[in-house]
């Protein structure tokens, strides 16, 4: 899907309503601009990764798995 920006005499581009909304860009977030070689890629810039996975994984259920390693690599 091709979508047309504009590129200002700062250099600055206007991304569109639909890929900000799409892709959760909101005003004032960083970004990382990507050289691929063919083209640029723009994506998200955590600046940590604290709290990235905050909600998304049972700490506790971790904690047992990684325990269980330990247990099992033990020599």
């Amino acid at each position: 899907m091709a979508k047309k920006g504009t590129i200002s005499s700062k250099g600055q581009i206007t991304l569109p309503k639909d890929l900000r909304k799409k892709y959760h860009l909101n005003e004032g977030e960083s970004v990382l601009i990507l050289d691929s070689g063919e083209g640029i890629l723009i994506k998200h810039g955590k600046e940590t990764l604290r709290g990235i996975l905050k909600g998304k994984i049972d700490i506790e259920e971790l904690e047992k798995d990684v325990k269980n390693l330990r247990e099992e690599w033990k020599m």
